[in-house]
This record gives structure tokens, C-alpha cells and sequence, in this order.
């Protein structure tokens, strides 16, 4: 069976009242908290969501450890 890509969308709430932001197509989750710790350095905490199903899954905070996936 291939490895999935990709299964994640997520949605980022920011400290500064800015609106929440959408990304779709998410791989690796601790990677891309390295990404929003250098570009959206005011980034509160995460929703993250099956891109698939839209099912939720969890929410993670600034300063959580995150996992590079996670089982369902």
C-alpha cells in the first residue's frame, strides 16, 4: 500500500486577533509548525483536520510537542 501525502488540512489562530488561516494539503505537522515559528511567528495554537474526510483530529499549541503525524 502506497504512503499517504498530505492527509492533513489545518487551521491556524494567531495571538494578535488576525483571522485564522487555512492550509489544505499538510504532510508533515512538525514541519509545518517550523514553518508558521519563521513565517506567522504570533500563531496561537493549530486545529487539525483528516484533509480527506474533514473529520477533526486535535489541536496542538505553540509551545506542544508535535508529532510529524498522528494515528487516528
Amino acid at each position: 500500500m502506497l504512503k499517504k501525502k498530505n492527509d492533513y488540512s489545518v487551521i491556524v489562530y494567531f495571538e494578535d486577533g488576525t483571522k485564522p488561516k487555512k492550509w489544505t494539503y499538510v504532510d508533515k505537522l512538525n514541519g509545518f509548525s517550523m514553518f508558521l515559528h519563521k513565517s506567522h511567528s504570533t500563531w496561537k495554537y493549530m486545529n487539525v483536520y483528516n484533509r480527506r474526510s474533514a473529520k477533526y483530529i486535535r489541536r496542538f499549541y505553540r509551545d506542544s510537542f508535535i508529532p510529524a503525524h498522528i494515528q487516528e
